[in-house]
């Protein structure tokens, strides 16, 4: 957990300087940009990688495991080199792709230095992949410590060159490019002896069928995230880093309060899954479940109702621009909304994983992400606010399908779950209007230490009442038995 916490923070302030020290039009590039190797990065890379390898690393012997893992490290190697030299020889055509035809970024000079951004920010997806591959050697040894910090090392090294270099696309770009290679030199020292081996191996088919349907299921929100990319570059410049901005936000919430906490249940879970242990599964997930959701029903009350204080305070250090505040004010109300079913949806879905549920996961992974879509390219004129509420619509249309099919295994209840969602809503809701009352009279101050105040009192006044309605309603306020 601590690893995962410093790695958010981090993020943050990297999105901090990023929006301090360099133009909104250079950041709407950048941004839009990344969005190419992060689509292959779900594909190649991270969960796809760690969910699939673990399992089939846990069931080979400790020799076999380590001749697997150089031949499989060899073939994603090529994957990613094929990769990124498509990205890098198709970059116009892919940066026509994914902007508005009224966007600045459809022509001339905007045109120019997205294409100039993507060619730049390619190879993070090499970097990345190797990085992603290591730390799921580690975790199937249990070894979670340096996993956990190793993506410091990338948010160090970005924030490094960023000082430096101020106000330079070059040095933006590149920052993203050699932090990744940082993170994956950090780790390879750990795996003794590594090397790659361009060989087959028996295994290689299991790891890749595993990591196909997770693949897919992941990358649909990449797929996802292309089309709001497009959509957003139908609003003024600053959307797209306001997009950003409220997401690194929420993905810091949701990976504390619940992607690492799914990551560590993981093992555990296959490790049930495998002994077909459905009432230990249960009980787990149950447990889990009950804590994590106070915290995520909190956490999300709070994030929306002092949407405009939190940005305030984490991005406005005198050069941040009004329209990249207020657009990042409104999709983070949003996003508010969307963090109780989000997060405990990823604890459902690795129960999918660890019980051989792939086939239902995948569909309904792809349910959620096309209501998603939907709903941007529905609500693309609707505002920002509007606009990101579908995420939560479609977060809560996915939890409930989770819960559904999971009762059908005996793992969990619908009732039970609908239950405590009520309750932790029951004192969510009161909690967040009263934080809203108290810190709207502050006003929105322009830097980030006159934020300090309305957040202080307002957070102040949410909790009190958030603990009080939980005790009423006989939630667990406890993360320990």
């Amino acid at each position: 957990m601590l690893g995962t916490f410093s790695s958010r923070v981090l993020g943050l302030v990297r999105q901090i300087v990023i929006n301090n020290l360099f133009a909104p039009l250079l950041t709407d590039a950048f941004n839009i940009a990344t969005r190419v190797p992060n689509l292959f990065r779900e594909l190649v890379a991270e969960g796809a990688v760690t969910n699939a390898l673990v399992p089939v690393l846990s069931a080979l012997p400790a020799d076999e495991g380590e001749v697997f893992k150089r031949r499989f490290a060899a073939l994603l190697f090529a994957l990613n080199l094929l990769l990124l030299g498509l990205g890098l020889l198709l970059a116009p055509w892919i940066a026509d792709l994914l902007v508005d035809s009224s966007s600045p970024f459809a022509r001339g000079p905007g045109f120019e230095l997205l294409v100039y951004q993507i060619r730049l920010v390619m190879p993070f997806l090499l970097f990345i992949s190797m990085a992603a591959l290591f730390s799921a050697f580690l975790q199937s040894q249990e070894r979670f410590g340096l996993v956990a910090f190793a993506p410091l090392a990338l948010n160090v090294v970005s924030i490094i060159i960023m000082l430096i270099w101020p106000g330079s696309a070059t040095a933006l770009a590149l920052s993203y490019t050699l932090g990744a290679m940082v993170q994956a030199v950090v780790l390879l020292p750990s795996l003794k002896g590594f090397r790659l081996e361009l060989k087959g191996h028996r295994a290689v088919r299991e790891a890749l069928w595993r990591m196909g349907p997770f693949a897919f299921t992941t990358s649909l929100r990449q797929f996802l995230n292309l089309v709001l990319t497009n959509v957003l570059t139908r609003y003024a410049v600053g959307a797209q880093t306001a997009f950003i901005n409220a997401e690194v936000i929420f993905q810091t919430a949701l990976g504390i309060l619940a992607v690492s906490p799914a990551m560590a249940l993981y093992p555990r879970l296959v490790q049930m899954g495998n002994a077909q242990d459905y009432a230990g599964i249960r009980s787990l997930l149950e447990r889990s479940i009950e804590r994590l959701g106070v915290l995520l029903g909190f956490a999300g009350a709070m994030l929306a109702a002092l949407a405009p204080w939190i940005v305030g305070a984490v991005f406005s250090f005198g050069g941040l621009d009004p329209t990249v505040r207020k657009f990042t004010a409104a999709v983070l109300l949003a996003y508010g909304f969307a963090l109780l079913p989000w997060g405990i949806n990823q604890l459902m879905l690795r129960a999918f994983y660890a019980t051989g549920e792939i086939r239902r996961a995948v569909q309904v992974s792809a349910v959620i992400f096309a209501l998603n879509t939907l709903g941007y390219w529905l609500l693309r004129d609707a505002g920002l606010l509007w606009l990101n509420l579908s995420t939560a619509v479609a977060g809560l249309v996915g939890l409930l399908a989770y819960v559904g099919r999971l009762e059908r295994l005996s793992i969990l209840s619908v009732h039970w779950l609908l239950r405590l969602l009520l309750k932790v809503v029951g004192a969510a809701a009161p909690a967040g209007l009263l934080a809203y009352l108290v810190a709207r009279p502050f006003g929105t101050p322009e830097l980030f230490l006159s934020n300090l105040p309305p957040l202080l009192v307002g957070g102040l006044v949410g909790a009190g009442v958030f603990v009080a309605f939980a005790r009423l309603l006989r939630l667990p306020l406890r993360l320990g038995r």
